[in-house]
């Protein structure tokens, strides 16, 4: 019943001890007919070994006693037990081997429900030679690549197994926290040196209880200033169980876990430092500390991209899964988001991207950073109070616009969830010269201050000081670094932000920048010139609008970007209504699944006849481009297009106001 039609005793060739070959085993449940040895002769002709059987309890002690890479079922000898076996053999999981099924083309099977049990290939006993040896071919390519990713998740287990060592053995005491509650759900082994308690025994009590001053009554961290989702505490005064005083350097850092973050706890015992070598000791603690955030963001990011890797090659390996692919990429955003929080978490180093600054206007800059802001939003009204010749400030634009835009969406969706009729933003700036007397942690000088307020539900005391905590939201369900990425930007800027709120009676954000008193420069006069422009884009693809966006700010214009048709209108109607109408219009005349340029031209006319547009497509044949005038559009710019002619194009046209 059972026979080998290859000779696995040696090779063909005494190649002595230099190589080793190996071949793909393959079970081939058939009848022994002619057609299955031409099958069985292809396969051993492409490098595979064939063990030929036709007994179904044979076959499967075969597989259960040895190793094959490839099982080949002929359906027509099986047809009686077939749904059984492949049932058995979709129990075997992840050792299943690679399954082929073998009939003829008219044989009236449902291939589909054959397909559920796990068919990964279909052979046709009509096929010829070579449709055959390409089936063995590709089949021989997709055992490789399952080869490696089958190393390459040995090699991320190890990985893991380095990383858990790394926490475990760690000569500082480390605990992670789930999320900012401070409850306990992992400690390593110095804990115990280092703080006193046995690390199992502190596994789902609160921090509150070890550390009252840092983590409040409530359970919540309320001690630390939160830079880009890390806190670092120095010198804190420690009383161990037994009574004894020392001293701890701590640092707290977001990290992600599970389908949220938690917080990474680092303690070390500095109680040994003399008094006179104080200053030197906590400038070598200092340096240490960054070092393991350095380290710490180097591992994750090793592992990131080890997660991301492979998922990549799974995804391309599973083409035809939708529900894989689909999963998949959910992971590959994960890991996405993941990268973000590591860039967020290593502003601590002070190794971040070197910021362009320049000379900034900041009245222009608010003005057009508060209505953008607002588009989504309905029963806001905008007031703007800046005092006449406000100074200058030496900025990046992009960062600055990332802040103001927090600030200000902050406090509309804060307006708008407590469904106030009246809403009210007031941006207020003024110069202001601090000096020692100030309460403020800022060097003595001449300051610019904003002050962003408005008539929402205000903070309570708790909220004040969380508000700049990554994470946090009034609701306590709060996603990514909110307004702490605001405080991050401006102490880059050698400046301060603070907080003051009533409950009831809305929220004021103080912002401080160090004022620019010098002459300025000649060369920047250029970027601030009445050609400004005010340029909406309506776009699906998010690289076309980055590229648009980029190349006219660096013209000093300034672009809002949409998605849909319904949020180009939106913006459009909301511009009119803040008196900061749009100057030239780019609009794409395909958007997936919703409204198109054509169509969004055309009830954007209805409100101003005489707006100025430009139509872009990627279909050099459609008729509206024929006939672009007729439908209202000024100018054309087929994709692709020139970056020099899409900025000649806005300025001739904006400049024909």
């Amino acid at each position: 019943m059972i026979s080998k039609e290859s000779d696995s005793s040696g090779n063909p060739f005494d190649l002595g001890n230099a190589i080793e070959i190996s071949f793909r085993r393959i079970v081939f449940f058939n009848r022994g007919d002619s057609k299955t040895k031409f099958i069985s002769s292809l396969a051993i002709e492409e490098g595979f070994e064939i063990t030929q059987c036709s007994d179904f309890n044979n076959l499967q002690n075969l597989i259960k006693a040895s190793k094959f890479e490839v099982i080949i079922v002929d359906v027509e000898l099986a047809s009686s037990m077939i749904e059984e076996f492949l049932t058995w053999l979709s129990k075997l999981g992840n050792s299943k081997p690679y399954l082929i099924l073998s009939l003829n083309r008219d044989s009236g099977y449902n291939v589909s429900n054959l397909i559920q049990y796990g068919v990964d290939e279909f052979l046709y006993s009509d096929s010829k030679s070579d449709e055959i040896r390409s089936r063995f071919k590709l089949i021989e390519s997709k055992l490789k690549n399952q080869d490696f990713l089958r190393e390459k998740n040995s090699r991320l287990r190890r990985d893991k197994k380095r990383y858990e060592s790394l926490f475990i053995e760690s000569p500082e005491a480390m605990l992670v926290l789930q999320n900012r509650e401070g409850k306990v759900i992992g400690v390593n082994r110095s804990v115990k040196s280092v703080l006193g308690y046995d690390g199992k025994a502190l596994l789902g009590k609160y921090m509150s209880l070890i550390f009252p001053k840092i983590f409040g009554k409530d359970g919540y961290a309320s001690n630390g200033e939160v830079i880009s989702g890390s806190t670092v505490l120095q010198s804190i005064p420690y009383r161990k169980p037994d009574g004894n005083m020392t001293s701890l350097d701590i640092m707290m850092s977001a990290v992600p876990w599970d389908s949220g973050y938690a917080l990474m706890m680092l303690c070390r015992d500095v109680g040994h430092r003399n008094n006179k070598d104080n200053d030197s000791m906590l400038e070598s603690k200092k340096k240490a500390i960054e070092c393991f955030a350095a380290g710490i963001s180097d591992e994750f990011g090793d592992l990131f991209t080890s997660i991301e890797g492979n998922l990549s090659l799974i995804c391309l390996d599973s083409l035809n899964n939708h529900d894989s692919i689909e999963a998949m990429n959910r992971a590959q955003s994960a890991c996405e988001r993941g990268r973000e929080i590591l860039l967020e978490v290593s502003a601590i180093r002070g190794k971040t991207r070197p910021l362009t600054k320049r000379r900034i206007l900041l009245p222009k800059l608010i003005r057009n950073t508060l209505s953008f802001s607002l588009f989504e939003f309905d029963r806001i009204k905008p007031v703007i109070k800046i005092k006449p010749k406000l100074s200058e400030i030496k900025a990046d634009e992009g960062q600055l616009r990332r802040m103001f835009g927090a600030l200000i969406k902050n406090a509309a969706q804060n307006i708008s969830k407590e469904g106030i009729k009246f809403g009210e933003i007031v941006i207020e700036g003024e110069n202001r010269e601090v000096t020692s007397k100030d309460d403020l942690p800022l060097v003595p000088g001449s300051y610019v201050q904003l002050s962003f307020k408005d008539n929402g539900p205000g903070l309570t005391n708790d909220e004040m000081s969380r508000v700049f905590d990554p994470y946090f939201s009034k609701n306590n369900n709060g996603r990514g670094f909110g307004l702490s990425r605001a405080a991050t930007i401006c102490r880059s800027h050698g400046g301060h932000i603070a907080v003051n709120s009533e409950e009831g009676k809305g929220a004021c954000f103080d912002v401080f920048f160090p004022a620019t008193l010098s002459a300025r420069e000649p060369s920047d006069t250029s970027l601030m010139n009445s050609s400004s422009l005010r340029v909406l884009v309506l776009d699906d693809e998010p690289h076309i609008c980055a590229i648009v966006e980029k190349s006219l700010q660096k013209q000093g214009h300034d672009v809002y970007c949409a998605s849909t048709g319904k949020a180009a209108m939106r913006a459009f109607e909301k511009s009119e209504e803040f008196n900061r109408p749009f100057d030239v219009l780019i609009l794409d005349l395909d958007i997936r699944g919703g409204m198109g340029g054509n169509e969004t031209l055309s009830r954007i006319r209805s409100i101003k006849p005489n707006v100025k547009a430009i139509v872009t497509t990627g279909f050099v044949d459609d008729l509206v481009l024929e006939n672009y005038l007729e439908h209202g559009f000024s100018g054309v710019l087929t994709k692709p297009f020139r970056i020099s002619k899409m900025i000649a194009t806005v300025e001739k046209l904006g400049n024909q106001r």
